[in-house]
């Protein structure tokens, strides 16, 4: 199994947000972003599906890292507003 590491990603939906789909493609993104509908998180995720999908990890060096990050477990997640007031 992959380790886990901590991956950024900008743009995030709100549970309560009305996604408007077509082929797998969300297509009010740029209206959801608008009205705030979307956060930027932190997610435990592998490794190779983080490389696969050439998706931000973030490192001890990083700008957004934080302690948290060093003990992952599946299903960690973060919103970085939260890790950075």
């Amino acid at each position: 199994m992959s380790d886990l590491v901590p991956v950024l990603i900008w743009e995030s939906y709100e549970d309560d947000a009305e996604l408007e789909v077509e082929d797998g493609v969300v297509t009010n993104h740029d209206r959801l972003v608008n009205n705030g509908q979307t956060y930027a998180e932190v997610r435990a995720l592998a490794r190779d599906a983080a490389e696969q999908h050439d998706l931000t990890i973030l490192t001890p060096d990083s700008t957004h890292w934080h302690d948290e990050f060093a003990e992952l477990e599946a299903g960690d997640s973060w919103r970085l507003a939260d890790l950075e007031g």
